[in-house]
């Protein structure tokens, strides 16, 4: 029997044991207790990258990269979550590559509560266990913490969204609130804490209540509250800022007391452990706004930017341009433009730590499977090293050492609350949308059972199954209607995994964090 971790992208973080050659859940594991989800199952059935000539693709790679003059970028995903995933950045940084950095995902949030608390950590899981309200602010809880939500299941909720989600269903109070309509929200929230008149044309732009935010203002005093944040409400220019005043507010509730008693985010879950791969690279280009085409190769590893990029034509372009090395464990969007495939080895074949941002469990991985036609990063990466003569790699174990020592404790805090300017909700004439995004039960961001239909409310009279023209200033696509009364009357709800949607968004970064602005747009129906 040898112990794993699902390596997928998501907050649970699940333990895998493996045995008499297949994978079954932990029953220990205090988030796994003994279930793995739907996606996993799609994982052990994806057909994987395997060369029975591996030194040939390291020597071909290794004559594309030792061109001289040639504009390189190391371009990284989170297809596996181990941390010597990040390995690589060791030698295209010594090469004198560029690296990417910022986000697709989290990063305007992650900015937002280092400005307010210096620290992006999540509190010990205790302290949700604990709680007596749950506030679940654009976040797909039972989708995206399926594991989580069994612990927690029979709380009180509280939801703040667009999409009336499940959670929203389960909740004794849901605001359906406009995208990018956090910001009023809370201030109207902030009047109701401070006897202060609320402002009747914001209620109704925002679609709620006065009677709604008494009863949500009521239901948390004296309680001991939890917020759970997702990543929606900061997919915008301003998302730094928008994250920050969620957790000014929530620190009306006593959340932080010297340490983060109470709001849970995207963490850095590194924040503990000694980091030996952590670099500074010397040259550098941020996610939202790569131009594939400005180098001459551009080197992936597990990242599917075809799909997950913003501007997916520009993307495209770009790709067809530059020469393309793809490391990853399947053949997916983007490995279609690769001039040179690197399969590498899977989370069963490979020793590593698994990390998890929605809460502080780790687990040591084992090798459970044994391959001569794959590699890991680490293995690259040394190769790599020893054939430019940059030296060598730690061994293996010295760079997984740490997280075998005792973690450092949680941070202190002194919570800094900052003025910031309003910030307006986009400007939807009656002709135009909100793009809605979500995850969805059958993808895990790119992978997996995509749906390519767009999600609308019935009201705005449109039929099942009928065939619509989307366009925005960034592109344009053609896409089939489902109805669904749980979608914002003014939004165009895409499911995360949609290989469609990054047609419409903008390659451009958030004020904070360099992070994709996704939904930063105004899509019309032509």
């Amino acid at each position: 029997m040898k112990t794993t971790a699902c390596p997928m992208d998501c907050f649970d973080g699940c333990e895998v044991i493996y045995q008499n050659g297949s994978c079954k859940p932990s029953v220990t594991h205090p988030i796994t207790q003994g279930s793995l989800c739907k996606p996993f199952g799609y994982l052990l059935q994806e057909k994987n990258i395997t060369n029975d000539n591996i030194d040939i693709v390291l020597e071909q790679t290794k004559a594309v990269l030792s061109q001289k003059n040639k504009k390189i970028l190391y371009y990284k995903g989170s297809g596996n979550m181990g941390v010597l995933q990040n390995i690589p950045k060791i030698f295209f940084d010594k090469l004198g590559a560029t690296i990417a950095q910022g986000s697709l995902c989290d990063d305007a949030g992650g900015a937002g509560i280092q400005w307010g608390r210096q620290h992006n950590t999540n509190p010990p899981i205790e302290e949700l266990l604990s709680s007596d309200v749950i506030v679940v602010w654009g976040r797909n809880l039972t989708v995206t913490s399926k594991h989580l939500y069994k612990l927690i299941k029979d709380k009180i909720f509280v939801t703040i969204d667009p999409y009336k989600t499940q959670i929203a269903y389960k909740s004794e109070i849901f605001f359906q609130i406009p995208p990018k309509g956090d910001y009023s929200l809370i201030q109207q929230f902030n009047n109701m804490l401070n006897n202060r008149s609320f402002d009747d044309k914001v209620l109704i732009d925002l679609g709620v209540t006065k009677k709604q935010i008494e009863n949500f203002i009521n239901l948390l005093q004296g309680k001991k509250v939890s917020f759970l944040l997702g990543i929606g409400f900061q997919k915008y220019k301003e998302g730094g800022q928008i994250t920050h005043e969620i957790e000014k507010f929530a620190s009306n509730f006593n959340v932080f007391d010297g340490i983060n008693k109470g709001v849970w985010y995207l963490s850095n879950s590194h924040y503990p452990y000694e980091n030996r791969i952590s670099i500074n690279p010397k040259k550098t280009d941020i996610y939202p706004s790569i131009d594939f085409g400005n180098y001459d190769i551009v080197f992936i590893q597990g990242a599917n930017p075809v799909v997950s990029a913003p501007n997916t034509q520009k993307v495209i372009k770009g790709l067809k341009k530059a020469f393309v090395i793809f490391f990853g464990t399947t053949l997916n969007d983007s490995a279609k433009y690769a001039n040179i495939v690197i399969p590498a080895k899977t989370f069963l074949q490979k020793k590593d730590v698994r990390l998890c941002y929605g809460h502080d469990e780790i687990i040591h991985c084992d090798i459970c499977q044994d391959t001569t036609k794959a590699i890991s990063e680490y293995h690259f990466t040394h190769y790599m090293m020893e054939q430019f003569g940059f030296g060598s790699l730690l061994s293996l174990d010295e760079y997984l050492e740490p997280y075998s020592l005792p973690a450092k404790p949680k941070p202190k805090i002194s919570f800094i609350k900052h003025n910031i300017d309003p910030i307006l909700p986009l400007d939807i004439s009656e002709d135009k949308f909100y793009l809605l995004t979500s995850k969805y039960e059958n993808t895990l961001n790119s992978q997996f059972k995509s749906t390519n239909d767009v999600y609308i409310h019935p009201d705005n009279n449109y039929t099942d199954g009928e065939k619509i023209i989307i366009q925005s200033k960034y592109g344009v696509i053609e896409t089939f209607v489902k109805n669904d009364l749980n979608v914002h009357p003014k939004g165009l709800l895409f499911y995360a995994g949609n290989k469609l949607v990054n047609y419409l968004t903008p390659d451009a970064a958030s004020d904070m964090g360099d992070n994709a602005i996704f939904q930063d747009v105004v899509l019309k129906i032509v």
